[in-house]
Order: C-alpha cells, then structure tokens, then sequence
C-alpha cells in the first residue's frame, strides 16, 4: 500500500485536535444533515475530482463527528482502486468491502467493529479486478440496504471522480453527495468537471467541502484557537454472523 505518514495521520480528529479544527468538522456535520433531511436513507458519499484533496482524511473525520452524536455510524471504503482508510486508520484489510461483494467473506467479518465509540469501518479489503462491476452489482444496492438496519448513518469514501465515476453507483439507494476541493490546487476546470460528472447521479448534490484553507483567526476571540497553518482545516462547506444489537 502507499501507506500514510503520521503528519496525515495527525489529520485525524482526536482529544488533542485544536478547537478550530473539530469546530469545522461539526458545521460540516450540521450542513449535512441538514441537507439529508427526512431522506430515508441517511448515507452520502464523498468524492474529489482529483486525487491528494483530502478526501479520504474528511471522509474519516466527517464518519467521526456524526459517532459524536451518539448515533451508530458506519465509514465504508468504496475505493477498491487505491484504498486508505484502512491505513489512516490502522487497520487490517484482509477482508471488507470486495471480499463481502465476491462472496468471499460475509458482512460481519468485513466490518471492523468499534473503531472508536459508535465508529465501525468496513475497509476496502483486497483489490479486486473489476471495481465497478462489483460496485455497479445488485449485491452492492443489497449490502447498502441491509446496512440501513444496523446503523443510523453510512459514509461512503469513493476514487476521485478523475479515476473513476464510482461515486454514481450508489446515487439510486444513497441520501446524497459531497465534493471535496483543496483550496490553491483544485482548478476551476477541474471543479466544473465534477459538477458536470456528479449531476448525472440519481442523488442530491451536497455541496463542496474545502479543504486545506488558510484562514486567519482573530486571537482575542473566546470561540476560536490558533492551528498551524498547514493543517488540514475544512473551511464550511456551501451547502457541504449477525451484527450485534442496534
């Protein structure tokens, strides 16, 4: 695997995140659900147009802020192509998402079960041939359905739509989408290309997170702390065997 360095790890929300940081993910939470509504199906996926955009960190810490809420959440890694989160997050990958589709495992054993508190990650598991085929399958709209039982909200990390239009797989039985952009490299080109890609999917359009952005903050404010300028924080987004017991 690529593997990640602890300077991405640190990304990761954790009790020694900086106040500004966690902030943004929950305005970001707050958004979402505002955006999903009385939506059914109370899951969305996350894209980039390109790759290096902070995807997959603001996939793990949006899953993260949702367990905060004392809601059973569910973080699936949908890029069979070139996966992280198991990485990011230190975990084994042998079984999870392709070895669930091919029959190969059942779905408990590709869920890693608490993560953190009220946090489950179902990695991508071993690369499978045909990404999108499986994807694109019935068993994958099954899986998805059968996992609306079990948990209160499903994210879902999928390849930069520059790879790969995955992300429109899941538009027919998902709440919705959310693009991310990294401020000072994401093109305008690029960002109209994704908007034009993500208006064919069946689901709602979130919005954009940013990410990476540089922001000044005002030092004397009580609501706010300093955080190192290269950092990853997410500016507000524009809208962006069994299973145990629920």
């Amino acid at each position: 695997m690529q593997g990640f360095d602890p300077v991405t790890r640190q990304f990761i929300l954790n009790e020694n995140t900086p106040f500004v940081i966690t902030e943004a993910y929950s305005k970001i939470r707050t958004n979402l659900i505002a955006s999903l509504g009385s939506d059914p199906y109370r899951s969305f996926v996350i894209t980039s147009q390109c790759r290096e955009e902070g995807k997959t960190t603001t996939a793990i810490n949006v899953a993260l802020m949702f367990s905060r809420l004392g809601r059973r959440v569910l973080l699936i890694d949908a890029d069979l192509r070139r996966s992280g989160v198991h990485d990011m997050l230190r975990l084994k990958n042998h079984f999870g998402l392709s070895t669930i589709l091919t029959g190969d495992s059942d779905v408990y054993r590709g869920i890693c079960f608490d993560v953190r508190k009220n946090f489950h990650v179902m990695p991508a598991g071993p690369r499978a041939a045909s990404p999108s085929d499986l994807l694109g399958s019935a068993a994958a709209e099954r899986l998805i359905r059968l996992l609306y039982d079990y948990y209160d909200y499903i994210i879902i990390d999928t390849p930069p739509l520059c790879i790969a239009n995955d992300s429109l797989l899941f538009g027919g039985f998902t709440g919705g989408t959310a693009l991310v952009m990294r401020e000072n490299k994401t093109t305008h080109s690029e960002l109209s290309a994704a908007l034009s890609t993500i208006s064919l999917s069946k689901a709602k359009f979130f919005g954009v997170i940013k990410t990476y952005c540089h922001v000044k903050y005002d030092k004397s404010s009580d609501y706010r702390s300093s955080v190192d300028e290269e950092a990853d924080v997410p500016d507000e987004p524009d809208i962006g065997k069994e299973f145990d017991e629920k």
